[in-house]
């Protein structure tokens, strides 16, 4: 019987201790928290040149060699262009051909490098095309559940990293629901496919009966580092992370955190008339997760008029150790070692992307 009760207790104890959560305070390690993080501009992507034109960076990533991948806007009023840039920005090769047809695009909706191939999630048509690094067509397939995937998480090893969300079917009433969002692994030759973990968030759905449609309440936010899958799922302060070998949650870490009160967007009053959804006090606290070598970044919802966007410095273990404000005049779309590449635009509404140095060592 003791050994029995002894068992019981070591088992409920791993439990705990494989998911311990860990409370940072209000301020971290670094002491000099809060300031403007330095940054040096060191080249320029211009929107416009020859053979070439950007709508805008939604997404870009970089190869082992330094070449520039970058993909604009999917939106149905502008053509999309997939372009590679080399390593001083010089244009090389547009690698989105359009169309419907083997290797061709119809709507490129993330994409992801991984050693000498890119895969390329196409939404419209259900299907991951893989090419090479100047775009030669090497396969594709579509995914064996035929579902469309809500993201393109990134890429673990032998597997492609998707997200779907499952909604309820019955939708009676227009109220909050939980949503499901299932991080789905699929093999790089599309013959696997496995439901790898499920996580919970929250929706305010329309009644079919009032015509269908949502509001967004809790985020999904997801980044890949190294072996492990870091999350945030909830309107508060919270990031989960999952290691990618064993499909567990193995931490989950928070700080103490001033919350930022909602106002209301264009057309949220009239929503709330019509569809009386619960009152949304505060905004969510995360916006996006940035992993780049060993430490994971955090943009927060705090926002200065003078400063920029607070950003928050975790190590992978969960520990806070720092905290500064970014001011740029666009949005980040990638952290890179010792770079860090902004999406901006010029006194005349062209697009541009700006690679900064950070003149500063971090985490250390």
């Amino acid at each position: 019987m003791k050994r029995i009760a002894f068992l019981v207790i070591f088992v409920v104890f791993a439990a705990v201790f494989a998911q311990q959560i860990i409370d940072n305070p209000k301020a971290p390690k670094n002491k000099d928290a809060g300031r403007i993080l330095k940054l040096k501009e060191e080249m320029r992507i211009k929107g416009e040149g020859e053979h070439y034109y950007l709508n805008g960076a939604r997404d870009l990533q970089i190869d082992k060699t330094g070449n520039i991948f970058i993909c604009d806007s999917w939106s149905s009023s502008q053509k999309s262009h997939f372009h590679k840039f080399s390593p001083e920005g010089r244009f090389l090769k547009d690698l989105y051909r359009q169309g419907q047809g083997p290797g061709e695009i119809q709507s490129l909706y993330d994409f992801f490098l991984y050693e000498s191939e890119i895969y390329v999630y196409d939404y419209m048509q259900g299907k991951i095309i893989i090419m090479g690094k100047d775009g030669e067509f090497i396969k594709e397939f579509k995914n064996r559940s035929g579902c469309f995937f809500n993201e393109f998480i990134g890429v673990f090893k032998d597997w492609l990293v998707f997200m779907r969300t499952d909604r309820p079917y019955e939708r009676k009433h227009s109220r909050l629901y939980d949503l499901k969002d299932v991080v789905v692994f699929i093999s790089k030759d599309g013959e696997k496919e496995e439901d790898f973990h499920t996580f919970i968030r929250k929706q305010f759905i329309i009644s079919l009966a009032q015509g269908g449609g949502m509001m967004n309440w809790d985020p999904f936010i997801a980044e890949i580092g190294d072996d492990k899958l870091y999350v945030c799922h909830t309107s508060e302060y919270l990031v989960e992370v999952v290691n990618l070998n064993t499909e567990k949650i193995t931490t989950k870490f928070r700080r103490k955190y001033p919350r930022v009160k909602h106002e209301m967007l264009r057309g949220e009053k009239e929503f709330i008339a019509r569809y009386n959804p619960p009152k949304k006090k505060f905004d969510p606290d995360i916006k996006e997760l940035f992993y780049n070598h060993g430490y994971l970044w955090v943009k927060t919802s705090v926002e200065d008029k003078d400063k920029g966007f607070l950003f928050d410095l975790f190590d992978s273990t969960g520990q806070f150790l720092d905290s500064f404000f970014i001011n740029l005049d666009g949005y980040i779309v990638k952290i890179d070692g010792d770079y860090l590449y902004s999406s901006e635009h010029d006194e005349d509404g062209l697009p541009f992307v700006v690679k900064y140095r950070i003149m500063e060592s971090l985490g250390s």
